[in-house]
């Protein structure tokens, strides 16, 4: 939360890192379109002495961000020319530039080395962003959850706004020359809970159902509903359509006013992923401590390999975030000492799990499976969930009591109702006419 003299002054030393990130790499894409290769060294230091009087020793973390940025593109490219990479992958291109095509502005961005700044906590939401070779000491707000040694800091102009990006590594101490390089958090270890039982939950991820959830040890299953998601995807995918074609038209016809709305259309594809992680995220803290309450110190969860890359649309690429989720899940049971296995997912979905047959038309609508064999019906995600069970070696219960709960943005909250209470909800009969007595009947319907 920079002053307006702190603003100024970062938005300078924002422009001029972008600057020293756009020149850099337009001479080493000349360089390589011209001969295939890039001189690193000279261009380092020529570049590194261009901007050391304003961004000072962190010039160098700019450069280094580059020389990995091309040495990715060179390993990549040398696998294209080699036929190594995977057929959905095309040819890679160079690192791009840091700029606002339509505006023709750079992007605002800051790269701080681990030993030139540091924080100083206020309390647990707030405190001070030491930049050591500004002279800047500006106020910041937000939670520190973790505790370690400080990497490079990026800080970055998004939606109006600054950010603070600090990449901890947990546990590790500070070097003896650079003892302020330690951020101190609330929790100075990942795992801070011990697993109560040793019981296993076997997880399908999905879009409708986000997680169906079932156990080796109860017949207790568990459905997160992701409809909630898509629904705010598409709220957001109407909105930027919106603010894209009005500035697009405002712009052929020559109108300056398509600025403004380019800064709405930019505001309206931050909050959408910004929206959709929020979603994501609360589901996943749910999902870890729920596990962790029933005892489980072991999940596994089924990856659905090569599905974006072999039968790709926009679920399963925009909305549907399955790598990440699976990710980020990992992370969380990482805090409750419990072990995340990826197991591949190809054919739990059509197999029965009451009679292990392949039925052709077990699925059918509203995401049910019936078993052809028994007549058995189950949910087809967690017949899915069981069929992770027996792909691992282990048999879980058929769910006779399922959870059921649904993300929204305050929170998971149940959709399974709670004893002695109905789902059903009380008939109004039509009241009398005007100018007539009449008695309005309730229909209470007892559980």
């Amino acid at each position: 939360m920079p002053s307006g003299a702190q603003e100024r002054k970062l938005r300078k030393l924002a422009d001029a890192t972008a600057k020293l990130w756009n020149e850099l790499n337009y001479v080493r894409l000349v360089q390589f379109r011209a001969s295939g290769k890039v001189n690193f060294k000279d261009t380092e230091h020529e570049f590194y002495y261009r901007f050391n009087s304003v961004l000072g020793v962190n010039a160098g973390q700019v450069i280094n961000l580059n020389n990995w940025a091309w040495d990715s593109f060179f390993k990549l490219f040398r696998l294209y020319r080699q036929g190594k990479l995977p057929k959905f992958m095309g040819k890679p291109s160079p690192p791009g530039f840091w700029k606002d095509r339509l505006l023709g502005r750079r992007l605002l961005r800051i790269l701080v080395r681990n030993d030139r700044y540091y924080l100083e906590p206020i309390n647990g939401g707030e405190g001070y962003l030491v930049l050591k070779d500004w002279g800047l000491r500006i106020k910041y707000a937000g939670r520190i959850k973790w505790s370690g040694k400080q990497g490079t800091l990026v800080i970055k102009f998004e939606d109006g706004r600054w950010f603070a990006y600090v990449p901890i590594t947990v546990g590790a101490k500070p070097a003896k020359s650079n003892p302020k390089g330690y951020v101190k958090g609330i929790y100075e270890k990942i795992q801070i809970e011990e697993p109560k039982g040793s019981n296993k939950a076997f997880i399908d991820i999905g879009l409708n159902n986000l997680f169906a959830v079932v156990f080796n040890h109860s017949d207790t299953a568990i459905l997160i509903k992701g409809s909630t998601i898509k629904a705010e995807y598409y709220y957001w995918k109407r909105e930027i359509g919106t603010y894209q074609s009005v500035r697009d038209w405002l712009r052929n016809h020559g109108f300056e006013a398509w600025r403004r709305y380019h800064a709405y259309w930019l505001h309206a594809k931050y909050k959408q992923h910004e929206r959709l992680r929020h979603y994501y995220r609360t589901a996943i803290r749910f999902l870890a401590k729920t596990l962790h309450g029933m005892g489980v110190d072991e999940v596994f969860i089924g990856y659905p390999y090569m599905l974006s890359q072999n039968n790709s649309n926009e679920y399963n690429t925009n909305v549907w975030w399955f790598n990440k989720v699976i990710r980020w899940l990992g992370e969380v049971l990482q805090e409750y000492g419990i072990r995340l296995n990826v197991v591949n997912e190809y054919g739990t979905s059509k197999q029965c799990s009451i009679c292990n047959i392949n039925h052709e038309n077990g699925r059918i609508k509203r995401g049910l499976y019936v078993c052809e064999l028994t007549g058995i019906k189950i949910n087809a995600d967690l017949n899915a969930a069981r069929n992770i069970a027996k792909r691992v070696g282990y048999e879980a219960p058929i769910p006779k009591k399922i959870l059921s709960y649904i993300v929204t943005t305050n929170g998971v909250k149940p959709l399974t109702p709670k004893e002695g209470v109905t789902t059903k909800t009380p008939t109004v009969k039509t009241p009398p006419k005007k100018g007539e007595e009449g008695v309005i009947y309730c229909l209470m319907v007892n559980q």
